[in-house]
């Protein structure tokens, strides 16, 4: 159960940074009124000069927001309450690589979940995850109906959105169904979970959460998913059918993975169709996928553009060149390296699939191939966030990053925001969730074998 332990405080990591990563906090616990402000407001200053994506919050008055944020973290009771408000602050930016750290005093005090978890599947939270002990009371595949008395779209507007920064409709309504049943309010409270079994029987379950200190057996469905599967396993190369062959990119954080890669390329020099999966690669270097891809390619390969803030005093005092939507600054321009192809590249028709979890450098990755005639896109629409990030220091032990570069397609089209879309889309299905069936995997299976010669 190690590796599972290791995927849930890896996908925490993705959806709540603020609990693993900041340092050890204050040992007094309230924070003084200096602090609380000198934390506001530095975030407030950061925010102006170097966040990158003001263009995907046109309705945001950050300074009208920052002035009615200062009663509510003078108000607070602790450092936990005052990390909170920083955290619903830093949410209205709607940006997935911008948000407050909780000090790690605060997260082991406040933080915990019950041994259950759910996905998002056309609207519904369904089961996909849960304690060995607690399954025959609620079933793998059951549909999440409520919370506390409260209808469950109603919990999750009230007491989690508020405080996940995402890019996109999708990635926030995703991270926030992973995240309905975890507390960062009093360890060890009850929560009271309304739920439909696959086979219609209504019913109630009280959970406990207290699974983060604990050893636990899980249950889960085979589906692609953090929860399901973890993303332990960096690479993987396995053969699925005749000539097709599947390589897995489940993470850009581990440089081993392009030796891995080149270690194994005499077997990939034999496919005549390649299936790579990035559904659950939520980034890391992005010069990891360009190295790998600088062997599947022929053509030189165009990486993404992108914009960054440069405050010039003298400009905003002039009032010229203030192109961008805050108004302070003018834009550094650049872009990614060029790919240019290995002299023994492997170029084959290729299927990514992707996913809601495929963020960051995975979608970096994704940029360099489009409209390269020889890739298709096969899944869901992907996370939609990527950037810079720059870390700073707060009162009590926390972090806050910000997201300081803006990046888009080579020809000026967004997908921060928006997600990049496949060629082929496959929407998540209850159904195949419960009857555990891959059917982007099959899809991309159906896909290849057209492609393949002398069957």
């Amino acid at each position: 159960m190690l590796q599972r332990y290791i995927a849930v405080i890896s996908l925490l990591f993705v959806l709540f940074p603020p609990l693993l990563l900041a340092n050890n906090s204050n040992k007094n616990e309230t924070l003084s009124t200096e602090d609380k402000l000198y934390g506001l407001s530095l975030l407030w200053k950061e925010v102006n000069y170097n966040f990158a994506y003001f263009n995907q919050v046109p309705e945001l008055d950050f300074d009208a927001a920052y002035q009615a944020t200062i009663p509510k973290i003078l108000a607070t009771n602790n450092t936990f309450e005052y990390y909170r408000e920083l955290r619903r602050f830093m949410a209205l930016l709607k940006d997935g690589h911008t948000g407050v750290y909780y000090p790690a005093r605060e997260s082991k005090q406040y933080f915990n979940w019950p041994a259950i978890w759910a996905i998002e599947a056309e609207g519904e939270a369904i089961v996909v995850s849960i304690d060995n002990q607690l399954q025959s009371e609620i079933p793998l595949g059951s549909k999440i109906i409520s919370v506390d008395g409260l209808e469950f779209s109603s919990h999750l507007k009230q007491k989690v959105m508020p405080y996940i920064s995402s890019s996109t409709k999708h990635a926030l309504l995703e991270n926030s169904v992973i995240a309905a049943f975890s507390s960062d309010d009093i360890m060890s409270s009850e929560i009271i979970v309304g739920f439909i079994s696959p086979s219609g029987t209504k019913g109630k379950i009280k959970l406990v959460r207290d699974a983060r200190w604990r050893h636990i057996n899980y249950s889960s469905l085979n589906y692609p998913s953090p929860i399901t599967e973890g993303n332990e396993v960096s690479f993987e190369l396995k053969w699925l059918d005749e000539g097709v062959l599947y390589i897995a990119l489940n993470s850009f954080h581990d440089r081993s993975i392009y030796q891995k890669f080149l270690e194994s390329f005499h077997v990939i020099e034999k496919a005549q169709t390649l299936i790579i999966d990035i559904r659950l690669n939520g980034g890391g270097d992005g010069n990891i996928g360009a190295q790998i891809l600088s062997h599947l390619t022929q053509r030189k390969l165009e990486g993404s553009k992108w914009e960054t803030p440069k405050h010039i005093a003298a400009y905003k005092a002039w009032g010229r060149n203030l192109k961008d939507s805050n108004s302070n600054n003018t834009l550094e321009t650049g872009h990614a390296p060029t790919i240019y192809p290995h002299n023994n590249a492997h170029v084959v028709p290729t299927f990514v699939l992707t996913s809601r979890y495929t963020g960051s450098a995975a979608e970096d990755f994704l940029v360099y191939v489009d409209k390269v005639k020889h890739f298709t896109i096969i899944g869901e629409s992907t996370n939609g966030s990527t950037g810079q990030i720059l870390t700073l220091d707060l009162p009590g032990g926390g972090k806050a990053r910000i997201c300081t570069k803006r990046d888009f397609y080579p020809d000026g089209r967004e997908f921060v925001g928006v997600g990049i879309k496949p060629d082929i889309y496959i929407e998540r299905k209850i159904d195949d969730i419960i009857n555990e069936r891959d059917v982007v995997l099959q899809q991309a299976i159906i896909e290849a074998r057209k492609k393949v010669v002398n069957k």
